[in-house]
C-alpha cells in the first residue's frame, strides 16, 4: 500500500474513501481530526439542500477534507518530485504543512455549507488579525473568517502548537496559506532564497486545486451524474512549479508558482468544464436555489432569532441538526414552516442567458408579464439570478490573477522548458468570457 507519506517517527492508520481508496493518517493528523471543531464537520453536509434534488447527496464537509488532504499530499509530491529542496526535513515539513493546510481548509463552515452565512455575526465581532478584516469592518464574517479564527484562537491551535513542534509548523503557517492577506512572521516558507508560500496556497486553493479535483469528484459521485468527472491522475501528475524573481531587487527572494505541463492541457480544460457544468445543472438546482432563497428569507426576517455565535465554544455545537431542530420550532414563520415542512415556493419561469447581454424582447417581455400578473393576482412570489462561469481566475481583476497566476509548461524535447501564463496556452477563458446566467421566478402558488 502506498500510504502517501514520508518517513515519519508517527503511528500510521489507515482509513477507507469510497472516491480515493485507502488514505494513511498520521497520528498528528489524527488528533487534529478527533478534535471537536473537526468532527463537527461530520454534520455539515457539503450540499446544503441539494439532497432535496439529489437523494443520495447527504455526504459532508468532514469527507471531502480528508480528501483534499490526500489529493494535496499527491499534488505535492507530483510537483515537488526532484529534489527542489535544501534537505529532506525542510520536504517533510513542507509536506506535512500542505496536508494539514488542505484538511483544515473548511473547518469552519456554518451549517449547511454555504448557506447560513447570512447569520454570521460582523467580523469585527471575530477577534481576527486586521489583515484578515480588510477595510470593512461592518461585513458579514465568512465561512474563511471562522477557519482563520479557529486557527489562530482555539484548543484545535493549542494542539497544532504541540503535536507539530518538531516539524516547525504552527496555526500562523496555516492561516497563512488559508488567508494571502495576513503578512508572514517569520522565513518558514523561504528555502535557497526562494518563497514558496504561493504555490502552497495555490494546492490549496487556486484554478487547480485539491479543494475542487476532491469536491467536483466527490460530489458527482453522490449526486450521480457524470459532469464532475475529470482525468484525476493525470491532472496530478502533470503539475510542476516555476519561480520567478524580482528583476529590479535582485535582494529578494523570489517566488514558486503552480504551473502545468503542456500535456495535460486538455484535461485541465475538461477539468474547469467540469466545474462549470457541475454548477449549472447541480449546484444551482432550481430545488436547491428555491431552498437556500427562502433561508435567506428567513434569516433576514424580523422575527429570526437564528444567530451564528462568534464565541467558539458556542459555534461547535452549531451544525445541520441544530439548524433544522430551530426551523422546526419556527412554526409562526412562514419560511421556515415552509422549510421544515418541505413546501416550498414552485419554480414558475426559468431563463438562461449569458450575463451583461440584454435580454430578448420576447423573453423581457415574460418575465414582466409574469411578475405584473402575480402582483395583481396578489401571488407571493420569489426572483433569483445564479452566476455560472468557467474561469474565476479569469473573470476577475487583475490583481487576483497576479495573485493567483499559474504557468504552462511548454517542452518540444529539443530546448530548454518554456513557462508562459496558463491563459496564453488555451482557449476556453477566451470561448467562456461571459458567464452563464440563470434567472427563475418561484411563486407561492402552483400556476397553470
Amino acid at each position: 500500500m502506498d500510504l502517501n507519506l514520508p518517513n515519519t517517527r508517527d503511528r500510521l492508520v489507515e482509513i477507507r474513501d469510497v472516491i480515493h481508496g485507502s488514505i494513511a493518517l498520521s497520528e498528528r493528523e489524527r488528533r487534529v481530526i478527533d478534535t471537536p471543531l473537526f468532527q463537527r464537520l461530520r454534520n455539515i453536509r457539503q450540499l446544503g439542500f441539494s439532497e432535496l434534488a439529489y437523494p443520495c447527496a447527504t455526504h459532508n464537509r468532514y469527507s471531502h477534507s480528508i480528501g483534499a488532504m490526500f489529493l494535496a499530499g499527491q499534488a505535492f509530491r507530483h510537483i515537488f518530485r526532484e529534489d527542489s529542496f535544501s534537505s529532506k526535513t525542510v520536504y517533510e515539513n513542507y509536506f506535512h504543512l500542505v496536508r494539514l493546510a488542505a484538511l483544515l481548509h473548511d473547518v469552519g463552515h456554518g451549517p449547511l455549507s454555504h448557506t447560513t452565512e447570512f447569520a454570521m455575526p460582523l467580523v469585527a465581532e471575530l477577534g481576527v488579525p486586521a489583515e484578515v478584516v480588510g477595510g470593512d469592518k461592518n461585513r458579514q464574517a465568512t465561512h474563511e473568517d471562522y477557519t482563520i479564527k479557529i486557527l489562530l484562537d482555539s484548543p484545535l491551535g493549542d494542539l497544532i502548537r504541540a503535536r507539530y513542534a518538531d516539524l516547525e509548523i504552527n496555526p500562523r503557517h496555516i492561516a497563512c496559506l488559508v488567508c494571502m492577506d495576513l503578512p508572514e512572521l517569520d522565513d518558514f516558507f523561504v528555502d535557497k532564497r526562494v518563497n514558496y508560500r504561493k504555490i502552497f496556497h495555490q494546492i490549496i486553493s487556486s484554478e487547480i486545486d485539491a479543494d475542487r479535483m476532491d469536491y467536483l469528484q466527490r460530489d458527482s459521485y453522490y449526486t450521480g451524474v457524470s459532469y464532475g468527472r475529470f482525468e484525476l491522475d493525470w491532472l496530478i501528475s502533470n503539475l510542476t512549479y516555476h519561480i520567478t524573481s524580482d528583476d529590479q531587487d535582485p535582494r529578494e527572494n523570489a517566488t514558486a508558482h503552480l504551473a502545468l505541463s503542456h500535456r495535460a492541457i486538455y484535461t485541465f480544460e475538461d477539468f474547469l468544464l467540469s466545474r462549470y457544468h457541475m454548477f449549472l445543472m447541480v449546484y444551482y438546482h432550481h430545488k436547491s436555489v428555491i431552498y437556500d432563497q427562502m433561508l435567506e428569507q428567513y434569516l433576514k426576517s424580523p422575527g429570526c432569532s437564528f444567530k451564528i455565535p462568534a464565541d467558539l465554544d458556542s459555534y461547535v455545537d452549531f451544525d445541520d441538526f441544530s439548524l433544522w431542530l430551530h426551523l422546526r420550532g419556527q412554526k409562526s414563520n412562514e419560511w421556515a414552516r415552509r422549510i421544515a415542512e418541505r413546501n416550498p415556493y414552485h419554480l414558475a419561469y426559468e431563463l438562461h442567458t449569458s450575463t451583461g447581454a440584454s435580454l430578448e424582447l420576447d423573453d423581457s417581455a415574460k418575465v414582466d408579464r409574469l411578475r405584473t400578473e402575480l402582483r395583481e393576482k396578489g401571488i407571493p412570489f420569489l426572483e433569483t439570478r445564479n452566476r455560472g462561469l468557467v474561469s474565476k481566475y479569469m473573470n476577475s481583476n487583475a490583481s487576483y490573477r497576479k495573485h493567483d497566476e499559474i504557468y504552462a509548461m511548454l517542452s518540444d524535447r529539443f530546448s530548454p522548458n518554456r513557462f508562459v501564463p496558463l491563459e496564453k496556452v488555451t482557449e476556453l477563458f477566451r470561448r467562456y468570457q461571459s458567464d452563464k446566467q440563470i434567472i427563475r421566478i418561484y411563486s407561492a402558488e402552483r400556476l397553470r
